[in-house]
Order: structure tokens, then sequence, then C-alpha cells
């Protein structure tokens, strides 16, 4: 079963709609922070009851719909083309609202526990949906590198194997706000600081989303099995403390996930294969090689010279690839052209 969530927007609220959702939401925030029950849905706080076992002074909490509770209409008009059942304290039949997803609900797909929460631009559902896709047979191999300069290097079994690079900015927009919040940092502009975090939050998850449509993308173009690089040990084996700071603020695991859950659901396998090693090793001859700058490889075993290190390694993943499963008897032609 695959599972994924969408996004929605509530809109087109009315002011009696607004101050019904505000007070169901405000209540959940006081009884959490201190007990006190001043009128909350009753399955409402049972979920927060067993989701949020810790509770931090000041946090705002969404508040979570169990699944049997949720409900979803398909009917467009004027204001929206979907309405949202939301059940809340002294509303008999619950509060419809108009939402806009970011993408269609499928009619077929089976409604999970979700969520609503306020946010400084209003309020949004992530609402939680989970169906049964069959996995196809691919017929090629799409591999995935995750690197320092490129967060993501693609090449795959098909075509002449050039190498297409996704995700040049996000390196770019970390180290922007790492500069921005080290300034502020020593003017103690701390409010400014959390306003610029939701910010390249906002920019960073905007291009992995980008990035993740465009991999899922190629592999459904090409019916291609995508094999990303393991992420596990990623931090063990970066070595010096420029390496290890670069590491750790890479959103790799997110673009992972991102990858995975749009794989899984059109149906498209994706495999997990060590990473280790495929950055140092020649992809031409198998020799141990050097990287003079940390987006070149050079080999001198066959005076392979100014090659891309991305490409490199992306190309080693996918050989590994091919060689597993070419002793696994799982491939096709088109893998070995």
């Amino acid at each position: 079963m695959a599972r994924k969530t969408i996004t929605a927007k509530i809109v087109a609220m009315t002011a009696t709609k607004q101050k019904i959702l505000q007070r169901e939401y405000d209540n959940l925030q006081h009884f959490l922070q201190t007990g006190e029950d001043l009128g909350v849905y009753s399955s409402n706080k049972q979920q927060a009851e067993r989701y949020y076992r810790v509770i931090k002074p000041e946090h705002q909490y969404p508040l979570s719909i169990r699944n049997d509770l949720i409900r979803i209409h398909h009917k467009k008009n004027t204001v929206a083309e979907y309405w949202l059942r939301i059940p809340t304290k002294g509303r008999r039949g619950g509060l419809w609202v108009a939402i806009r997803p970011h993408q269609p609900i499928p009619e077929d797909a089976k409604l999970l526990e979700s969520k609503i929460v306020r946010k400084r631009k209003g309020w949004f559902a992530s609402i939680a949906i989970q169906k049964r896709i069959d996995p196809i047979r691919t017929k090629s191999i799409l591999a995935v590198d995750l690197g320092e300069r490129v967060i993501a290097t693609v090449c795959g079994s098909f075509g002449n194997r050039r190498p297409r690079f996704h995700g040049r900015n996000v390196r770019g927009i970390r180290r922007h706000y790492a500069w921005l919040r080290k300034r502020l940092g020593e003017k103690k502009l701390l409010g400014v600081i959390r306003r610029i975090n939701d910010a390249e939050k906002r920019k960073v998850n905007d291009a992995l989303h980008k990035i993740s449509r465009g991999i899922v993308d190629l592999a459904q173009e090409h019916n291609a099995t995508i094999v990303l690089g393991e992420l596990h040990g990623i931090r063990k084996h970066a070595k010096g403390r420029r390496m290890n700071r670069i590491v750790s603020n890479m959103p790799y695991l997110k673009l992972s996930r991102m990858i995975e859950y749009k794989a899984e659901w059109v149906g498209i396998p994706v495999i997990k294969m060590q990473e280790h090693g495929t950055s140092k090793t020649c992809s031409r001859c198998n020799e141990y090689g050097k990287r003079p700058t940390q987006g070149q490889f050079k080999c001198d075993t066959c005076h392979r010279i100014s090659f891309n290190a991305d490409y490199n390694g992306a190309l080693n993943i996918l050989k590994r690839a091919l060689s597993y499963m070419d002793s696994a008897g799982a491939v096709s032609e088109s893998a070995h052209n």
C-alpha cells in the first residue's frame, strides 16, 4: 500500500466557521499546556493525548483528526472543488470547510489520520491517504548519486547515459541563510532568525519537491527502477569539520524519502545501494583515483582527468546496480546497451 500526504489550504471560511475552528484549536493548546478542558471534541483530545506525549511550552500542536471521522467531498463549485469535514466541539455533524489541495485527491484512496494546522498565511490541512499501487516491471535502471556540490546527479542505463544534475541551488540556499544567521546572531536579532529559518525551509522543500518529481518522471518515462545511493553511514565516512558540517546540513534524507514515496505512488521500484567507495573509484577502469577538487575526479591509471566527480559516482552506482541485477537474472536487454 502506498501512502502520501496532500497539503490543502482551507479557504473562504465564514466568520462563524473561523470562530469555531479557532476555538477548537485554541482549546486544544490550552488543554495540552494545562490539562484543563475548556471544550475540545472528545476524539481530538484523545488523538492529542495519544500523539503528543511531551509538551513544549508555547509550542503550537495541530488538530489530529481520526481517519474514521474525517470526510472529503468532491463537489466543484465557484468556491472550491473539495470540501473537508472537521469534527469540532458543539458543531453537530462537524465543520465543513472548502479546501484547495496542491494536487487532486484520488476518490478511490483511503483517508488516514490527518492534521489541521494554523500558519501565518492561514489554515492548512495535511491529508494523509493510502492506495494500493501494483509495482510495474521495469526495463532499465536510473542511478542517483547524492553529492555535496550537486545534491542529486542522475544517469540511466538507457540512451547515451548523459548525466542530469539536480539541485545546484540547494547548497547556495543553505550557505546564504547560514551567512544571514551568523550576521543576525551577532546583532542578537533572534526573532528575525526564526523568520528566515521558515523562509529557508520553504525554499529548500520547494527545490526538493521539484528535484524528486523530475527524477520520478524520468524513471516513468524510461520504465526504470530507481537506484539510490545508501545514506547509512554517510556522516561516518565524511572527513574533516567542513565536510561533516556540509553533510549534516544537506537534506539528503528528506530528498531520498520524497523520491521513495513519489515513486511508490506510481509503481516505480526504488532500491538502496551502498554508496561507500563510489566517489573514489574510477567508473571506467575500477581503480582508485583522486579528487583534486570536490567537483573533479582524476584517475592516474587510465589517465582520466577533469571528469565530473558526481557523474563518476552516479556511473559507479549504475554499474553496481547492473552487476547486482545481472547476477539475479533480473535485468532486461536495455540495461546491457
